[in-house]
């Protein structure tokens, strides 16, 4: 069996500054390789905090990151296909649309590096496309547009887990290719912004794209401690939906 997770913020983790050495991981080559199985690790280069200007080194310092997770025993992979049994291995997506400078071309840079997956947009606006938290009526920018198409021809897909309703009827409008949400689940379940209403899911179902599951408290249920019913209330959802 192939598990893949689609989401996670260790290169951010591990190039934050005031990261004590040595500390610990939740996403480790022991972890990926334990008890059997193909697994696949998804690794973000996270560019924006809290609608803070990305800091020019961020994504060197994560690129670095990600070279010392390789010398840990994790092995970078570009396509499914090359993913093995036993094996950390890894995949590099990007998590906000500042990473790109400003610059459409720059897609070429970080799919050159590896980078198959980016998401336009975290939870701020970014000169690319408007967030779901944002509540804007506008979707991907002139810039935005750019870089999907740019995207397309470098085959990395775009990742719609932050982009908000009109961003994604958009991305539904010019995509040829399946695209994916990376950490999102059904706003019929849970009502976040964030997650995904009936339509995008059977769209997504029919054009054979890809839904990570978000184990995050917030996107399973409203109120109180989440238990395991709630994630299974999602996926359950999902399959009703024909995903």
């Amino acid at each position: 069996m192939l598990v893949c997770d689609t989401h996670a913020d260790t290169l951010y983790a591990l190039s934050a500054p005031d990261r004590p050495a040595g500390g610990p991981l939740d996403v480790t080559a022991e972890l990926l390789t334990a008890g059997g199985g193909v697994r696949v690790q998804c690794l973000a280069l996270f560019v924006c905090t809290n609608g803070m200007r990305m800091s020019p080194t961020i994504v060197e310092r994560e690129l670095q990151a990600f070279e010392g997770l390789k010398q840990r025993g994790f092995c970078q992979i570009t396509e499914l296909s090359q993913a093995r049994e036993g094996v950390a291995n890894a995949m590099l997506t990007i998590e906000g649309g500042e990473a790109f400078g400003g610059d459409a071309a720059q897609v070429d840079r970080f799919a050159d590096l590896g980078v198959r997956m980016a998401a336009l947009v975290w939870n701020n606006e970014n000169g690319v496309a408007h967030p779901a938290l944002s509540g804007s009526g506008e979707g991907l920018t002139p810039l935005g547009w750019d870089i999907v198409s740019r995207m397309r021809s470098r085959h990395m897909a775009v990742d719609v887990s932050h982009l908000n309703d009109p961003g994604f009827r958009q991305v539904l409008d010019i995509a040829q290719r399946p695209f994916v949400a990376t950490h999102s689940n059904a706003r019929a379940v849970c009502s976040h912004r964030r997650n995904l209403t009936d339509d995008m899911i059977r769209e997504m179902a029919a054009r054979k794209c890809l839904i990570g599951l978000n184990y995050c408290i917030d996107f399973l249920q409203e109120d109180g401690k989440p238990e395991l019913e709630d994630l299974l209330r999602h996926i359950d959802h999902f399959l009703e939906l024909g995903g």
